[in-house]
């Protein structure tokens, strides 16, 4: 198959690389060598097209420093690509933001799979001025009703659309075998790993906990790692000087770094207050680590599957409490993790790309 797919996310991008595009790299790096794949991504200052980790790479839209105008002028240019190049693939496959609505449908009458990470919904008017949230929102309300092929990465909020759907499949994300091999060890700091966004991910929960655990918890550390939305400096406001040594923020890790500070984490923490199926998390549940997160639907299955706790959302202080229960008992963070690393063990990204792969042959056919 020629497939071509939608991605503003790409490594190196200044603007983020999340779980978006860890899924893309994964899934088409073990589908390289028997399709031919274009991944068409948002050009950012220095950006060069060519073939990276072994995948086509196209960059459209404009060397802005400002994230704004980069999103509008990817969305209006990828349009016009699909318009004048959409033919020359078999399929298409749009990975869906409501801030990149590119018309797919109204410009390609051939086979396009829309995939849905989740939906945000009224946490739009949260993190975004209205002049953002509104227009987001509308298109979520409307956009994805367009189309008729989908993949969902969770099952969460997938019924709203299947009863339009021609064909859909829920492929959720995976994990890299090499870690259900490492040994779990245990340093003392918790790890939080994933985009560095204060609203969606929970850092101000997060942070606000910390710095009362670590009164009680001498020498206790928490990590952050992973692509900055929130600025560091902003969040390190919410803690006393006093304690801000003891909050180190690590970038974004390569793959062997990762396997390193998952390993040696103590507690693994997703406070998001919004999600679909985090990569960072079913890691963490790989290496064998006790995880906390927050008790919203999204990530329901770590209490279903006795993998981890959950706190109450937008509550610090059980999210202390919880903390302060998994810190103080080995045993219970042992069992958790097992428990975890059992269930990570369904989502080699090997039989995910498979999975990825025959839906498209379905779409094709």
């Amino acid at each position: 198959m020629r497939i071509l797919q939608l991605i503003y996310e790409s490594e190196n991008n200044p603007y983020g690389f999340g779980g978006a595009g860890v899924r893309a790299y994964e899934i088409y790096r073990r589908l390289a060598d028997r399709h031919d794949i274009t991944l068409l991504c948002m050009r950012y200052p220095g950006a060069k097209d060519g073939i990276y980790r072994g995948l086509r790479h196209l960059f459209v839209g404009t060397e802005s420093y400002s994230l704004t105008r980069s999103v509008l002028s990817y969305t209006i240019r990828t349009t016009h690509h699909l318009f004048r190049h959409a033919r020359g693939y078999d399929v298409v496959v749009e990975n869906f933001l409501p801030s990149t609505p590119f018309l797919t449908r109204a410009v390609w009458r051939g086979p396009v799979v829309l995939q849905i990470q989740g939906i945000m919904g009224r946490h739009l008017f949260r993190k975004f001025p209205m002049r953002y949230a509104l227009p987001m929102f509308l298109v979520e309300r409307i956009y994805p009703y367009l189309y008729r092929d989908y993949i969902f990465v969770t099952e969460v909020g997938m019924e709203r659309f299947k009863k339009r759907a021609r064909r859909y499949a829920c492929i959720p994300n995976g994990v890299d075998e090499a870690l259900l091999e490492g040994e779990p060890q245990e340093d003392n700091y918790l790890l939080f790993l994933s985009r560095i966004d204060m609203y969606t991910k929970g850092l101000d929960l997060l942070l606000d906990a910390f710095v009362n655990l670590a009164k009680r918890f001498d020498g206790l550390k928490l990590y952050l790692a992973g692509y900055q939305f929130t600025p560091i400096e902003e969040l390190l406001r919410r803690v006393p000087e006093g304690l801000r040594d003891r909050v180190e923020y690590l970038g974004f890790l390569t793959a062997e770094e990762k396997k390193r500070v998952l390993q040696g984490a103590k507690v693994f923490v997703l406070p998001s207050r919004h999600e679909a199926h985090p990569v960072s998390l079913l890691e963490a549940m790989a290496s064998g680590k006790a995880t906390l997160v927050s008790d919203i639907p999204e990530l329901g299955f770590v209490k279903d599957r006795g993998a981890g706790l959950t706190f109450r959302p937008e509550d610090p202080k059980d999210l202390q409490r919880k903390l302060q229960t998994l810190l103080s008992n080995a045993s219970l963070r042992h069992s958790l993790g097992q428990r975890g690393r059992q269930y990570a063990r369904a989502f080699i990204w090997d039989r995910i790309a498979r999975e990825f792969e025959g839906f498209l042959k379905t779409c094709t056919s």
